[in-house]
């Protein structure tokens, strides 16, 4: 990527006030280059009196003009040294003191911008259907809310003001050359030019390049570490332990060549400019000494010297500034892109916003939420799909009412699920929860939607965090989780642990059983007391016992709580007062549990294989 490409995207980042305070502070930044310009002016001054003075000869007669201008006309030779040598001094000793506070309050700036970029992006990102989310890995994911931020903001922009400071600096510091002696410092600045521009075409592409495979390998390293352990029960069973212990160590090593070859390059810049500055001395000292009268030949190498002793560095820090861009906008890539996709949102979330939504939570009633669904002539299709997931669905689902839905694998029923709790929005049709679109639903009566899914997500806390999930610890009414736990069957098994609700699951619930697991699931979505409660397979993991029990829980909701239930055990959706039997999206059979199982045959066969009783005539 494009230095000018790379920087424009990470300024995109910012809102323009940002961007305007980012200015003042480069302008700042910048305007510390006269102090150095001042100082080696001062400087090449105090060279050419000295010089004159040592030889009996008379100064050149630009001193006598600067002498007027400074006020020392009329003082001593010792007098004019020492003033100009401590002015000299005094403001090449500020620019290195005020440069780098200016730029430590710049990377300040820039690191609370790096939080913010992260937050607007998140909270776009999580506005958005689960099939954009699904559009990366979580890797990728994490690297560009992460990684990616802090590389846009506090490494790409922050060397970019480093590197336009340095740039002003130098161009101050080659005019200054210019006026003392244009054709020496016509060939200073092509030789410091032809150097600066060779070390970036050199190094540039390849720092670009390592950065970009430093990145890769990061997101494949933190991929097979997540595999380990995420699979590492069938890991063992298969012995395949070696295996992943030999990718991550192969990965590991490619990323310490990265990171060695990254050093690397940083490094050339320095070395190079020193064997620069020492071959560009000796030319320019063989040309004076052999074409200028000694006074006027001393002062000139004099100025060269004092100004390259600013030059180089400034150089060096240039050419780190520039690399350092490269290396960082690479890192940032995954980082342009989400935010391209999502359209470079700038407005970062207010913590009214989290006190609100705590706020709407604990305070919500539901007593005008009427948990009644309607859909009408709903279509998806997922991205890249050759077929629609669901066709065409109409389905009027009323107040209180227990539905299932059945069908093979791939028939649409968590899709159909996603779409009716807005997480998925539907290419056609319309589908309202209490009367709105799902989405508004959801924000006008927190809570009153509930939703369990197949697969239980845990964090790494207590029972009591996960049951409350997201919400802050002082805002967790405890009464309100033991009583979930115990509608969810789990509460006897709390109260005999001694932290009780401080019980920790330990990292994807680990310290639970599968079981337990998908209790607390439920648990979770008990604890606000939801109207419509959705069930994704959610006893999938229970035992005979504990499914029975759920069961009981759902009969008992019955007529206060709208249910909808996807289920392959049968067992759990045995007197529900409605059953719904999909086929590729589509509702082929709708009716009671015996009347569907009467018109499909698999559904039947399904039924009489669990005994279930009275057994389904077929017809």
């Amino acid at each position: 990527m494009k230095i000018g490409v790379a920087i424009r995207d990470a300024l995109a980042l910012l809102n323009k006030r940002d961007r305007r305070r980012l200015g003042i502070s480069a302008a700042l930044q910048m305007a510390t280059s006269l102090f150095d310009f001042i100082g080696v002016a001062l400087i090449g001054l105090v060279a050419a009196l000295a010089i004159a003075a040592v030889q009996g000869q008379q100064p050149p007669k630009f001193t006598d003009k600067m002498m007027s201008v400074l006020g020392l006309a009329n003082a001593s030779e010792t007098t004019r040294l020492s003033v100009l040598a401590g002015g000299a001094a005094v403001l090449l000793l500020a620019k290195s003191i005020v440069s780098p506070l200016l730029m430590a309050r710049v990377f300040r700036f820039l690191a609370q911008r790096q939080a913010i970029v992260t937050a607007c992006l998140a909270k776009e990102l999580f506005s958005r259907p689960i099939t954009f989310i699904q559009q990366r890995s979580s890797q990728e994911t994490a690297a560009a809310l992460l990684q990616g931020s802090s590389a846009a903001t506090l490494q790409l922009l922050g060397q970019a003001v480093a590197g336009a400071a340095e740039m002003v600096l130098l161009i101050i510091l080659g005019g200054t050359l210019v006026f003392v002696d244009s054709a020496v410092a016509l060939g200073a600045i092509a030789f410091f030019a032809l150097f600066g521009v060779g070390m970036q075409r050199v190094l540039g592409s390849r720092v670009s390049r390592a950065g970009t495979e430093a990145l890769q390998t990061e997101i494949a390293s933190l991929r097979s570490l997540q595999e380990a352990l995420g699979a590492y029960r069938e890991i063992c069973v298969a012995d395949r332990r070696a295996l992943y212990v030999k990718r991550i160590q192969d990965l590991r090593i490619q990323a310490a060549q990265d990171a060695g070859r990254l050093q690397t390059l940083y490094m050339l810049p320095k070395y190079a400019a020193e064997v620069a500055l020492v071959v560009g001395a000796f030319a320019l000292g063989a040309v004076l000494f052999t074409t200028e009268p000694m006074a006027v030949a001393a002062g000139t190498f004099a100025l060269f010297i004092a100004t390259v002793t600013r030059v180089m560095p400034s150089l060096l820090r240039l050419q780190s500034a520039g690399l350092a861009i490269r290396g960082a906008a690479a890192a940032a890539a995954p980082t342009f892109a989400l935010a391209q996709d999502l359209g470079h949102p700038t407005e970062a979330p207010e913590d009214e916003e989290a006190r609100e939504a705590v706020r709407r939570i604990l305070e919500a009633q539901h007593h005008d939420f009427v948990p009644r669904v309607e859909m009408r002539d709903v279509k998806f299709t997922y991205p890249a799909a050759e077929h629609p997931a669901i066709p065409g669905m109409t389905l009027a689902v009323v107040e209180g009412q227990s539905v299932a839905f059945v069908g093979r694998s791939g028939a649409g029923k968590s899709t159909l699920a996603d779409v009716i709790l807005g997480v998925l929005q539907p290419d056609g049709g319309e589908v309202t929860v209490g009367g709105i679109p799902p989405t508004e639903a959801v924000r006008r009566w927190p809570g009153a939607i509930a939703y369990v899914p197949q697969e239980v997500t845990l964090v790494n806390d207590s029972i009591r965090a996960n049951v409350a999930l997201g919400l802050p610890r002082d805002a967790i009414d405890d009464d309100l989780v033991w009583d979930a736990l115990r509608r969810a069957h789990l509460a006897d098994y709390l109260r005999g642990q001694t932290a009780g609700l401080d019980t920790p699951v330990g990292e994807r619930g680990l310290r639970m059983s599968g079981g337990q697991r998908q209790r607390l699931g439920i648990a979770r979505a008990l604890f606000t007391r939801p109207r419509l409660l959705v069930l994704d397979e959610a006893t999938s993991a229970l035992d005979a016992e504990a499914e029975h029990a759920i069961a009981t829980m759902v009969n008992e909701l019955e007529g206060d709580v709208t249910t909808l239930i996807i289920a392959h055990r049968l067992s759990t959706i045995r007197h529900v007062d409605l059953v719904v039997y999909l086929e590729g999206g589509n509702a082929t059979a709708k009716g009671t549990f015996d009347e569907v199982c009467a018109r499909i045959p698999a559904l039947q066969r399904q039924a009489d294989l669990m005994g279930l009783q009275p057994p389904c005539q077929a017809k």
